[in-house]
């Protein structure tokens, strides 16, 4: 795709793919245990809300 739309699209798919990168570092980060939900949320740049969520999938 060319132009604007194209662009946009490229941008959507580029942001997906780093926010799924990010939960994917989270989840790393809670296997491990050794950092707070806060901490987790400062170094991978997620919402605390969502560290929160990720953090209770896992315990299912």
């Amino acid at each position: 795709m060319k132009g604007a739309l194209g662009t946009t699209e490229a941008r959507r798919i580029l942001n997906t793919g780093q926010k799924e990168t990010k939960r994917e570092m989270a989840l790393r980060m809670l296997k491990g245990g050794e950092l707070s939900l806060d901490k987790i949320a400062e170094y991978t740049g997620l919402k605390l809300d969502e560290v929160e969520q990720l953090a209770e999938i896992r315990k299912l």
